[in-house]
């Protein structure tokens, strides 16, 4: 047999008996690879409590080691340790928006999964949660679970936002106008319509004013009918009707009247304000006792003239 047959003879006997110890090889590193495993989901703060428009954000932390070594042992392996892919199915109440983020200050940055190696080392993330505040959403606790799952391990957490009440109100006039004309002495009056915007009932709306000051310590006169509203409903509205009286000496121009709404217990956000811009025209009859004034002086410069005329 020739030289070159001989090699290659034993080429292929060599070769044959190490293909099956390579695979073998690589099907024990496999089975290494998978070991034992475990994901846990924590939460040190699993509740937050606000009012509806608050962003309620939990601190999540996962935690992913081997079940078949301690702490120390998988330090010391960091080169061997298996690594997944963790998926985020994440649920919560109607209308909420509910998302994973990287950070609490990258809340742009959303997370569906993520992988983590098993290094038992805690990885942070945050639940993010925004109530619908525009539906005047009731108080209460509004439950919101997170499940981390890769293949067939996996672990839940629940999460629960407690929203608070959230008091306001807002007013307006019936035909939506701020100014009315009246004459000095004479009241002018304005409707106004109370809206409870809030999520919880208001037991006492109440109206102030602050007025133009008076002339020779007479003051104006605002009066409200009816002067408190009780037990105002979220979503209720109710009509007040304010009357304004300017003093009788008061002279014709443009003056504001600011009409303060307050609240029991006290509003969340601010106390509204509506300035009333009031127009105090001249009175008829004293126009009309101009008007004469100014016919008698004419006819009487008319006599004299045509008396010393004659003259």
């Amino acid at each position: 047999m020739r030289k070159s047959g001989l090699v290659t003879m034993l080429a292929a006997v060599l070769l044959g008996g190490l293909v099956p110890f390579v695979l073998s090889a690589n099907a024990v590193n496999a089975e290494e690879e998978m070991r034992p495993d475990a994901i846990t989901v924590s939460c040190k703060y699993p509740s937050a409590t606000g009012p509806a428009d608050t962003t309620f954000m939990f601190q999540v932390e996962l935690t992913y080691r081997l079940t078949d070594m301690t702490y120390e042992q998988s330090i010391a392996d960091t080169g061997r340790l298996q690594s997944r892919i963790f998926d985020f199915e994440l649920s919560g109440p109607d209308g909420w928006e509910v998302f994973v983020a990287e950070s609490s200050w990258k809340l742009d940055t959303r997370a569906k999964a993520m992988q983590l190696r098993a290094l038992g080392v805690p990885q942070s993330m945050v639940v993010v949660a925004a109530a619908p505040w525009w539906e005047n959403l009731a108080p209460g606790e509004y439950p919101i679970e997170l499940k981390v799952s890769s293949g067939d391990i996996g672990d839940t957490i629940n999460l629960k936002a407690v929203v608070t009440a959230w008091y306001g109100i807002e007013a307006t006039t019936v035909d939506d106008r701020l100014n009315t004309t009246t004459t000095a002495g004479s009241p002018a009056a304005v409707d106004l319509i109370v809206t409870n915007t809030g999520s919880a009932a208001l037991n006492k709306v109440s109206v102030s004013s602050t007025r133009p000051s008076g002339i020779a310590n007479e003051q104006w006169v605002v009066r409200f009918e009816p002067d408190l509203i009780k037990d105002l409903a979220p979503g209720e509205e109710q009509q007040v009707r304010v009357s304004i009286t300017p003093p009788e000496n008061a002279i014709s121009g443009d003056y504001y009247v600011t009409l303060s709404l307050a609240a029991e217990p006290t509003l969340s956000d601010y106390n509204p304000s509506l300035d009333v811009r009031v127009s105090i025209e001249t009175r008829p009859t004293w126009v009309a006792i101009g008007v004469l004034i100014v016919v008698l002086a004419f006819g009487a410069l008319m006599y004299a003239f045509f008396t010393l005329r004659q003259r």
